[in-house]
């Protein structure tokens, strides 16, 4: 199996978080999927993971992933699924 660079798995990684955000829900759920295949950095993963669950609307599994993590991105993204916050977003923001 060929292995890819580390700049190449961080592009993958950052086209994931730009394809949810703009509705390209299947590939961002392909990037997911390989997550443990992209890093090998456990705390970076989670909160990759969390923010395209997130996008993918699915906020219990985003949350579920952050428990024990008390980091300042953490944090934020727990902030980003309070109803409160998301009921407050435009309708073109909420996924399908």
């Amino acid at each position: 199996m060929m292995t890819l660079d580390r700049e190449l798995r961080q592009l993958l990684v950052e086209t994931s978080l730009m394809a949810v955000n703009h509705g390209f829900f299947p590939q961002a759920q392909a990037v997911r999927d390989a997550l443990p295949w992209l890093t090998d950095n456990l705390q970076a993963r989670d909160i990759v993971e969390a923010t395209l669950l997130i996008g993918l609307g699915d906020n219990k599994n985003a949350l579920a992933l952050l428990k024990d993590n008390d980091s300042a991105e953490a944090n934020m993204l727990r902030r980003l699924t309070d109803s409160s916050i998301d009921t407050a977003l435009p309708v073109w923001c909420h996924p399908k």
